[in-house]
Formats: structure tokens, sequence, C-alpha cells
């Protein structure tokens, strides 16, 4: 099967293409969250809040992590690739006004960096399942405690929304439709000779990662070529029937590296292709 692979635009984290990057998941928030507030401040109706419900957990959001944590976050990123696997990881606590602890998540690096001690790190999760560890913390949780726009969700709306559940109604936050956890796992040693063929394939190209890695969902394993690359690159490879070629962003992108080394590395990155 030979297949042309133009990276596409930031798209959603449906496991079928490429997660959608922080930048895109930043902007929506924003704007579904200046909506919300407008519309609490005219008093018409809780739609714009239900529609900044559902882009949120449609989105990305940053765990903030204590310095020196780097190899437990990656740990856990690539955990979260997994719907049914609890994210385990420390993350860093604030004190809302009576002093009591509270859960700090941020929609955005900018969020992040204005409230964020120095040194401290961040995890980007999948908002479905930053809200079901924040949820499970048994706490309120702030997302973006010092702006642009500070947001207190409390324990029953974490609960709600990790439940799939509109906070305050039994209404579901998406219609009913199918999606199935992935996981990872290196391919087997018959993909060498596949990972130099590509690799001669992705020379000179704008390309700058490629991983071959086996994917299993719902009880089906599938191999998974992983491209990294610039904003508008493409690229032409010929590979197997049934192999899903993406083009890797974070989440994702994390997931894969903690199971996988680059079988190619393109002009301007560290090491060699395997040949």
């Amino acid at each position: 099967m030979t297949t042309e692979q133009q990276r596409p635009a930031p798209g959603s984290h449906d496991r079928s293409t490429p997660s959608g990057s922080l930048e895109t998941s930043s902007a929506n928030l924003f704007e579904a969250m200046l909506a919300a507030r407008e519309a609490e401040e005219r008093g018409t109706g809780r739609a714009a809040l239900h529609a900044f419900y559902r882009t949120l957990m449609s989105g990305t959001l940053l765990l903030p992590v204590p310095p020196d944590h780097g190899e437990e976050a990656k740990t856990a990123l690539a955990s979260a690739v997994n719907d049914n696997d609890e994210v385990e990881i420390s993350v860093m606590l604030a004190r809302d006004g009576d002093g009591e602890p509270l859960s700090v998540c941020f929609g955005s690096n900018a969020g992040l960096a204005a409230w964020a001690p120095r040194g401290t790190a961040a995890l980007p999760l999948p908002a479905r399942v930053a809200v079901a560890n924040l949820a499970a913390a048994g706490m309120p949780a702030i997302m973006d405690p010092s702006g642009p726009i500070p947001y207190r969700f409390e324990i029953a709306e974490l609960t709600a929304l990790a439940d799939g559940r509109i906070p305050g109604t039994d209404a579901p936050l998406f219609e009913a439709g199918g999606r199935s956890s992935v996981r990872l796992r290196l391919p087997g040693t018959d993909a060498l000779a596949l990972e130099r063929s590509l690799a001669a394939s992705l020379d000179g190209s704008r390309v700058t990662e490629g991983y071959l890695v086996a994917s299993e969902a719902d009880g089906r394993s599938r191999l998974m070529l992983g491209l990294v690359g610039e904003a508008g690159a493409a690229v032409t490879v010929d590979v197997p029937d049934g192999t899903d070629v993406v083009w890797l962003e974070e989440p994702l992108l994390g997931s894969v590296r903690a199971v996988a080394e680059p079988f190619f590395r393109g002009p301007g990155r560290p090491g060699r292709h395997r040949r």
C-alpha cells in the first residue's frame, strides 16, 4: 500500500488521527471560556457553559509537576494512552483563600507560566484523563488560577465530567459513540527490513523523526508508522496493507517515545538512521 501522507492541521484526540495540539486546544478553550463568562454576565442561560465543558473535555490540560519528576511524568504520559489505566503522578497543589488545598491545572503554557514557581514542569494530558485524575483526588480544582480566565471546579463538577456527564444534569457530554483504548509496543524483528525501506523513503523529506510501533485496540494488532515534522510536511511512503500512518503530536508522541526509539532522524537531528 502506497500512501501520500501530508501533515494535517492539529486534530482531536481520536486514536485514529494525530492528537490535538496544545495550541489549538488552548485557543478553543479560551474562546469557549470567554463565551461562557459573557453568557453568565448577560444571564442568557447555561448553553455556553455546557459548550465550555464539551470543549474542555475534547482538549488538552497541563498538570503541574514538581521539579525533577521528568521520568515519572514520562511514565504517566505513556500510561495515559489507555483510558482504563490510572495515571499516578505527583502534581503540585495550591490553597484557596481559606487555606484549603485544591488541585490546579492549566489550559495553556501561558497560564502555567503566570502561576508556576521556578522549575515547575508540566504534563500535557487529554482532558478526559486529567479530569478523571483530578476527580479521584477528591478536592476542588482551579484551572488557570492566575488567568487569563480562572475557573474553579467543585468536586461534583469534576465527578460529573469524569463520568461523561454535563455537571448539574444527567445529560451526556457527547452523543454516544465508539471509542477504544490503544496499547503500544515494539514490533517484531521482521519489521527491521520495513524500517530500512521507510528510512530510505523519508530521506530528503521534511520529516524529522520516524517511529514504527505495533498498536493494539479492540483485540486487533496493527502496525503504526508515526511521523514527526513541521507544518506543511508531506511524504509518500510504501507500507503494508493495514498500517496506520499518522503525524505524531502530544500526548501520543510522548507515548510512542516511551516505548520506541526512532528508526529515522532527519537532518539536524542527533543520531543516525538505522540501516
